[in-house]
Parts: C-alpha cells; structure tokens; sequence
C-alpha cells in the first residue's frame, strides 16, 4: 500500500542575473539538485510552509507570490503533493541555513545552496525532472517576480 502523499511547499526564486536558486545535494552516493521546500506542517498554509522552508533551508526571507503548479510526485513507493511557487528574496544572505539540512549536513548527506545559470539549467540532476520546463518557463517572467 502507498504511502498517503505529504505535502509540499516550494520556491522558484530568480535572481537579477537571470538565476534559479537550487539546492545541490549528494545522499546515498547520489548527487542531485532541488527547489528549495519542504513538508508542509499542521496548520501552515502551502506558502506559510513555503518562506518557512527557505528561511531553513537557505538563510533567506522571501515574499511568497503565484502558486504556478500543484504536482503529485511519485517517487518508488512514495509521493508527495507538492505546491510549487513563484518567489522573491526580501532579505537574508544566501547560505545554508540553520534549519534540519544544516544540522544533519555531512559528507555522506551534503546540502549546497547554489544559484545556477538558466544556460547550465541542462548540467544539473533536477529533480523532479518535471520542474525543469517550469523554472525555464517562469524566468521568461522573472521581472514580474520582484516587484
């Protein structure tokens, strides 16, 4: 029987050099890239969740703006609803934060925030594969993004 999903909350934050902010992980001998997010706790809404997660995850204060996707993503015997939004840094300096990822950071378990180039987007492991078009397709309209 499959797990019941968890929810998610994540950003798509662009910087003004035309940049996404992923976090760069190595996990089980694995190297890979995410959206900067996390599980949604009780009584928080997805975007609450969501400038939550980035403030632990990556030092930074984020206004929470359009959500552009709500994905189910299945992952071998698990998934997870996931709410994927459009972000914008208010503050903070970049760096790896002090919530769960910073503390349990290791060699064997490595976290690195790192903003990519939307040209290098095709070089990094992203996953959920499915969220590649839809960083390519909101940097079109990242000027919108900071106000």
């Amino acid at each position: 029987m499959t797990p019941a999903p968890r929810p998610r909350a994540v950003a798509i934050i662009y910087n003004d050099q035309n940049q996404v902010l992923l976090m760069l992980r190595r996990k089980n001998g694995k190297t890979y890239a995410t959206l900067p997010g996390g599980g949604i706790e009780p009584g928080e809404t997805p975007a609450e969740a969501c400038a939550r997660e980035v403030l632990e995850e990556v030092n930074l204060t984020v206004g929470v703006g359009e959500q552009v996707l709500e994905l189910d993503n299945r992952h071998g015997d698990t998934h997870s609803q996931e709410h994927y939004f459009l972000a914008h840094v208010e503050g903070g300096e970049m760096r790896l934060g002090d919530g769960p990822e910073g503390i349990r950071n290791s060699e064997e378990n490595w976290y690195q925030p790192e903003w990519v180039a939307l040209e290098r987007l095709d070089e990094v492991n992203l996953v959920p594969e499915a969220v590649r078009g839809l960083v390519r397709q909101h940097a079109d309209n990242n000027q919108e993004v900071h106000p």
